[in-house]
This record gives C-alpha cells, sequence and structure tokens, in this order.
C-alpha cells in the first residue's frame, strides 16, 4: 500500500469540459515579416547610398512592406578587396534594417550595365565572399534570404566575363564553387536563391526535394529559386530550358525553399493577371517586386489582381476554430484546426508558442509546440493542430488566457512584435505584444498530487504564490499532520501555527522561492499539493 500511495503521489488525472471556439477571417493586406510586395534598394560602389530609417518604417507602418531588396555593387572592386569603408556603410545598412523592423534580401553584383566588364574573377569572388561573411553571419537575423548573385550583370548569371555565357562542366563546376563559398558564408539556417532550376539540377540534383530531405541545412535543402524576369515571354526570357520537366520540378521544390522575384517586361495575355496568379501559387511565390516592371504592376491594378497577390505572397495564416478544456493541470490539451491560404510556407525556422496569461497577475507562461511552422504548406485543406502539452512546474492556479505567438526565432527580434506573424484573423492580433489570441481562457487548478482510497476533500489553501505563509482551511485541521517537502522528497522544516479550529498558518519566510509540495495525512486519509513560493 505505501509503495502504491507513492507512484499516485507523482500521478493526477484531470477530467475537464471542453470549449469550442470559431474564429472569423479577416479581409485586407497584413504585414508580416519575410512575405509580400518588396522594395528595391541599391548602392553603388562609387557613391554610396545609405538605407533611411525613416522610409523603411514609412514603408512598413503605411503600405504593410516588411521586405525590401538590398542590392550591393561592388564595380569599383573589380580588381581590389571591399574597402573597410564600405563594408562599414554595409552594417549600418543592416543595423537600420533592423531598427525599421524589416528585413531584407540581399544580392551583390559588379555591374548593371551590359557595356563594359560584368563581373570580377572568381578567385576575386572568393574573396570579396570571405570578406562580406561576417556581415552576413552576424546579421542573419535581418535577413530573409540571400541570391547567389555575383556572377553576370546584375549578379543574375548570364552576362559573364568568367563564368562562360553558354557554360561548360567546367564553368558549371566554377558556379557551384560560388555557391558553395556563399552557402558558408550565410548562417545555416538561412537560404540561397538561384536565378534559375536549371542551375541547381545541374550542379546538385534532377530530383526534387521532398518531406525528408527539407529543412535538413544540407546544401542542396538550402538552395531555393528566383525568377527576375517572370511572365516576360513564353520562357521567361531564359528562366525555364524545358518547361515539361522544371514546371513540375519548382511546383515541388517550393513547398521547402523560398521563391520570389520581379517581372521585367510586359507581354499580354502571359503577363496579365490570370497567368501571374496561377504561376505564383502553383511555385509558392513569397514575394514580388513592386518597383518593376510599372507596366505590369498598373496591368495587375488594372486588371483586378494586385490585391490577390499582395493578401496571398507567402504565407497566409488563419484560425478556424480550437477546443480548449476548461480546467487543467499538469497537462494541457490543444485542438486547433487552420489554413494557410497563401501561396506559400515559412522558409525560415521559426518555433510556435502557447503563452498562458494570468489574469490577475499578468504573469506569463510559455510552453513551445513541437510541430514546425515551415510544414504548415500553402493548401485549401485545413491543418490539425493538436498536441498535448506539459505546463511549466513554476506555473500557480488561476484564470489564464490563452494565445498563440510565433516569435522570430532570433533572441535579438524574438521580443519584437513586428517580427512576429500575425494570423489573418479578426479581433486576435496583440500588436503590443506580437500575440495571436485564442479568445479562451483556461482554469490551472494543480489539484491533488497524491490519491488515496480516503481523499481529503473540502480544503484550500491560499495565497499561491506564498510570500511569508500559506495558509491552510480544513475543518479539524488539528486532527490532520501537515508537512513540507522539497521537489526530490525531502522534508523541509518549517514551523506553522494553528488559529482555529479549522485554519493553520505555516511560515514559508524563511524558503527559497521554488515550487514545494504541502502534504495533509491522518490515518485514514492523505493528499499532496504542490504550491509555489515567490518572495
Amino acid at each position: 500500500m505505501k509503495n502504491a500511495l507513492l507512484l499516485l503521489f507523482f500521478i493526477h488525472f484531470s477530467y475537464s469540459q471542453t470549449t469550442t471556439i470559431n474564429y472569423t477571417a479577416l479581409s485586407g493586406n497584413i504585414s508580416n515579416p519575410e512575405r509580400g510586395i518588396y522594395h528595391h534598394t541599391e548602392t553603388q560602389s562609387s557613391s554610396y547610398s545609405s538605407l533611411s530609417v525613416s522610409q523603411l518604417e514609412n514603408w512598413r507602418e503605411n503600405d504593410n512592406i516588411t521586405l525590401i531588396l538590398r542590392l550591393f555593387y561592388l564595380k569599383d572592386f573589380i580588381n581590389s578587396p571591399i574597402p573597410q569603408s564600405y563594408l562599414n556603410n554595409m552594417q549600418a545598412d543592416f543595423d537600420k534594417i533592423r531598427q525599421a523592423g524589416v528585413k531584407c534580401i540581399v544580392r551583390f553584383a559588379y555591374s548593371n550595365n551590359t557595356n563594359g566588364a560584368y563581373d570580377a574573377s572568381k578567385a576575386q569572388m572568393l574573396t570579396h565572399i570571405s570578406q562580406v561573411t561576417p556581415y552576413l553571419k552576424n546579421n542573419s537575423d535581418v535577413i530573409a534570404v540571400v541570391q547567389a548573385g555575383f556572377i553576370g550583370v546584375w549578379g543574375e548569371w548570364y552576362y559573364t566575363d568568367h563564368f562562360g555565357m553558354q557554360p561548360n562542366n567546367n564553368d558549371y563546376n566554377n558556379r557551384k564553387e560560388i555557391v558553395e563559398a556563399l552557402l558558408d558564408a550565410v548562417s545555416t539556417d538561412r537560404m540561397v536563391q538561384l536565378r534559375t532550376p536549371k542551375f541547381k539540377r545541374t550542379m546538385y540534383s534532377t530530383n526534387a526535394l521532398t518531406d525528408s530531405d527539407s529543412f535538413d541545412e544540407t546544401n542542396i535543402s538550402r538552395l531555393g529559386h528566383h525568377n527576375d524576369c517572370f511572365l516576360a515571354s513564353p520562357d521567361d526570357l531564359g528562366t525555364y530550358d524545358d518547361q515539361n520537366i522544371e514546371y513540375p520540378y519548382l511546383s515541388q521544390e517550393t513547398n521547402y525553399t523560398p521563391m520570389g522575384g520581379e517581372t521585367c517586361e510586359r507581354n499580354l495575355p502571359r503577363s496579365g493577371c490570370s497567368t501571374a496568379v496561377d504561376e505564383m501559387k502553383q511555385f509558392h511565390w513569397s514575394y514580388l517586386n513592386t518597383d518593376y516592371h510599372p507596366n505590369v504592376m498598373n496591368d495587375f491594378t488594372n486588371g483586378g489582381c494586385l490585391e490577390t497577390i499582395t493578401n496571398s505572397l507567402g504565407y497566409r495564416l488563419e484560425l478556424k476554430s480550437g477546443s480548449f478544456p476548461e480546467t487543467v493541470s499538469n497537462n494541457l490539451n490543444i485542438d486547433i484546426n487552420l489554413y494557410n491560404k497563401g501561396f506559400a510556407s515559412l522558409y525560415n525556422p521559426r518555433t510556435a508558442y502557447i503563452v498562458l496569461r494570468n489574469n490577475s497577475t499578468n504573469d506569463e507562461y510559455r510552453v513551445a509546440l513541437t510541430t514546425d511552422p515551415r510544414t504548415w504548406l500553402a493548401s485549401d485543406s485545413e491543418f490539425n493542430l493538436n498536441e498535448t502539452l506539459v505546463l511549466p512546474n513554476t506555473i500557480i492556479d488561476g484564470d489564464y488566457k490563452l494565445f498563440l505567438h510565433l516569435p522570430d526565432a532570433e533572441a535579438v527580434l524574438s521580443t519584437r512584435p513586428e517580427y512576429a506573424v500575425r494570423f489573418a484573423n479578426e479581433n486576435t492580433w496583440e500588436s503590443n505584444t506580437g500575440y495571436n489570441d485564442l479568445k479562451t481562457t483556461i482554469t490551472v487548478n494543480n489539484a491533488p498530487l497524491a490519491i488515496s482510497d480516503h481523499e481529503i476533500k473540502d480544503f484550500k489553501i491560499y495565497p499561491i504564490p506564498a510570500n511569508d505563509s500559506v495558509i491552510v482551511k480544513l475543518n479539524d485541521i488539528n486532527e490532520y499532520n501537515i508537512s513540507l517537502y522539497n521537489t526530490i522528497g525531502q522534508i523541509v522544516k518549517t514551523t506553522s501555527v494553528t488559529e482555529s479550529n479549522n485554519t493553520l498558518r505555516l511560515h514559508t519566510d524563511h524558503l527559497d522561492n521554488g515550487i514545494y509540495i504541502l502534504k495533509i495525512e491522518n490515518d485514514t486519509a492523505k493528499t499532496s499539493k504542490k504550491i509555489v513560493v515567490n518572495h
């Protein structure tokens, strides 16, 4: 019997009714990190054009633009190292991007003109990549993705002095060496995009990524795609070599890698709304340049699809419903149905948390979910999020509001609401925290930790957390032995005062802050309850 009681001391069975909440979808564009319409920004090497914090903030606050392309031209350094003054300016730009609450797509190139020198030698490129490596790694928090760049005019891998306009095997080996150096230069949780599907298929594998080999930080899983002549011709001005093969390949690949780019020429009817929306959805576009090509962007506006494109680029997460228990003890079961109505899923790592906020004290407790939000793929079908969460040992009894929080994975940005993911639902966004309100309240009741054949009922313990003392209310309290234990089962010395026939005060002013077990027992019954001491 003694062993059975010791076992039951650690087990608690809880039964509770559940509450189901239905959520209302929100229409219109919302601000979310690492996706959407972006602005193109660039600087030349001869005269550095620094970013403006006020301009970046204006785009984010007034236009819901959270992403820019930052193109660093290195024309004056084709035959020399990058000077420290240029690198200092780069760092200042990253600092401004962070201050403004946005992120950037990064690309390096040497020329923006098909007249004159196109790019540097492979050896010089590798030197330049080595120079920018610490800046890419140290600022990975505000870098959404890096484009391969470097080779060719605009960094688009075609007009090139050193890597073959019609590359042979040796040219591809040299290009791969640049890609490998850039992958090493970038944080392992960030991806690099290639200009055409053929480049990845030739240098790495003709097989598209699947669930089993995605997001594993291997080089092949970290290579995505961008298209900077979207819709401009039947093959997007050379973006595609064989659409019968590359269309299904790209459609599969971009479930797990970032895809985006820009239009570069009006080509109706292909560059009109119908094809644009269909292919952005098929190839899981996360971002689109709003500045180029203006004629095509105007066609999107006049054709009535710009709003759809703006709303749908990247991920667009919508809560449908959630079922939650009304009362919990040690475990919290959540059952949430949601949609990803966007063109794409998240492509950078991010953890989802359930946050519990105490209604009386506003103290917050967070529990990480095991799900990977990058696997919430774009689909017309709903995704079910069903997990059992173990509550923190330090949580106290009380009523708690529940929130869903997807903060940035980087510690420096994790507390900033502009870098958290907002769900597209009405009246759920808490703008000062970046939380999504699940519109439900649960009661945490740390019921007895031990249950005997004759369970003690109708007792109260307060306050929790205790400060200098804790009160135990129980009829005929002198008939019970009341003792205190630490979490490894050792008895804790303390003093008590019986204040009435049903009230006992246990002094805790000498105890360290932490979790303790209060045991109440007599000859016929025994029960135990977790308490928290917090001076």
